[in-house]
């Protein structure tokens, strides 16, 4: 971490009025204290039709305390929370989560960590992402609405073009003596658009990220948006039927991300997981294995620390098909007897929940064009929609769909309006080949997968 970069957005004196407010807190009665503040800068520049739309920058903070008081049989917690850091005290603060912490159930499984680990991982943070200037921002754009004009003829309106960067820091200071420090850099870029082919008009939409900003390419970016427009043109009907599908990454990464929230270990012991007392137990396909890593180096999801300060690690989530792990805050992991899996995440104003850091399945060895010759006359589907509505308990689903037939193994044409009906088990238990095609989209990462014996229907 670059020290006096940090310090511009965590002064040291803040740093100081945070220790003196859980000292307060401390003072009070409580049996534990915290505080946890974020605060970001933030550019962006919008352009349509190569003419600038917003150009704004924003500088973002907040703080949340958190007291810990002893009950009879269990700790009761209080959260209260500011944007002004400014503040020249935050015991009062401090004093209001006191008060709160008085209304809050008793919960005999909440604790706190103690020091642990060391920030050994790849710098979250580039300097190149503060050598930009506004008219950068906007050249850059500019440029992206560009790229996706060049790559397709078809382009007929662009909505918008964006870019994107800033810089973060984070902290979390515990009367336990934890002491946790983040930076971090991000630079994105996207577009939203439209193309037309005889009279038949459709959207596509992109987008990339990195560190730095030249982690990506803004050519690639405006490709991969004119292709989702143009294989949507001139869509055909599905008949209704049962199909071997071939799900693209971007999908993979969506389904991937709802099993992932059934595998929270608060969802599991209030029996709100299809994947409830399933440990150590076959639940998919032999050639899937699922992992959760926040030390993957240079992972845009890597942490040395979640966030209540445990050191974060590399977590097998579904070996070879079986679930092997749950994602655990040393909350739920305290309950259900089990070790803790580093999976906090929190905001100022919340209590520590499970979450992912770089989600993903290990790659296979096939390649998409064998993916599509297995499917034979089966269909590439390259979107779905309303992945929110899936029963977590049953794991029942019935959701819009879109993408591509496949006629004799190869891509053909578009098919919309179509209805992926099942259940999340069908599309663990039914995968047939596991491509090589590993692609990151933010914090998690999408391959191929091939699936046999799907049901899907035409709206």
């Amino acid at each position: 971490m670059t020290e006096p970069v940090f310090r511009k957005l965590v002064p040291e004196d803040l740093e100081e009025r945070l220790r003196e407010g859980i000292a307060s807190a401390m003072r009070a009665g409580a049996c534990g204290a915290e505080a946890f503040v974020t605060v970001s800068r933030s550019s962006r520049a919008k352009v349509q039709d190569g003419v600038l739309q917003d150009l704004s920058t924003s500088k973002r903070g907040g703080l949340g305390a958190r007291v810990l008081r002893r009950g009879k049989s269990g700790i009761q917690t209080g959260i209260a929370t500011t944007t002004d850091l400014s503040r020249p005290s935050f015991e009062t603060l401090f004093r209001q989560a006191w008060e709160l912490s008085a209304l809050g159930d008793e919960d005999p499984w909440v604790s706190q960590a103690g020091p642990a680990g060391v920030d050994d991982l790849p710098p979250r943070y580039d300097p190149r992402v503060e050598t930009l200037g506004p008219s950068d921002r906007i050249q850059r754009a500019q440029e992206l609405e560009a790229e996706a004009r060049r790559a397709s003829g078809r382009v007929a309106a662009v909505r918008e073009s964006t870019w994107s960067d800033g810089i973060g820091a984070s902290l979390l200071l515990t009367d336990k003596g934890v002491r946790v420090a983040d930076l971090g850099s991000s630079c994105s870029g996207s577009i939203e658009l439209a193309v037309e082919r005889e009279g038949d008009r459709q959207a596509g939409w992109h987008w990339e990220m990195g560190r730095h900003p030249g982690a990506f390419s803004l050519a690639a970016i405006g490709r991969e948006a004119t292709l989702k427009a143009e294989r949507k043109l001139k869509p055909s009907r599905l008949p209704a039927g049962r199909y071997r599908v071939v799900l693209h990454p971007e999908v993979t990464v969506d389904l991937l991300g709802i099993i992932a929230g059934m595998l929270e270990g608060e969802s599991i012991l209030r029996g709100r997981s299809l994947f409830a007392g399933k440990l150590g137990q076959r639940i998919g396909s032999p050639l899937l294995t699922l992992v959760d890593d926040g030390r993957l180096p240079h992972g845009l999801a890597s942490e040395p620390w979640d966030g209540e300060g445990v050191p974060t690690r590399r977590n097998l989530l579904i070996e070879e098909g079986v679930l092997a792990s749950h994602l655990h805050t040393l909350r739920s992991a305290a309950e259900m007897g089990s070790e803790p899996t580093a999976s906090a995440s929190r905001g100022p104003g919340s209590n520590p929940r499970a979450a992912t850091h770089n989600l993903h399945p290990l790659a296979g060895r096939s390649k998409v064009e064998e993916l599509f010759r297995d499917a034979g006359d089966g269909v590439l589907l390259t979107e779905i929609m309303g992945l929110h509505t899936v029963d977590p308990v049953s794991g029942d689903l019935s959701v819009g769909a879109s993408g591509l037939r496949i006629r004799g193994g190869s891509l053909a044409e578009p098919v919309d309006r179509l209805t992926f009906a099942g259940n999340l088990r069908d599309f663990l238990t039914r995968i047939m080949a596991i491509g090589d095609d590993l692609r990151w989209y933010g914090g998690s990462g999408g391959l191929s997968m091939l699936l046999d014996d799907i049901a899907l229907g035409g709206i």
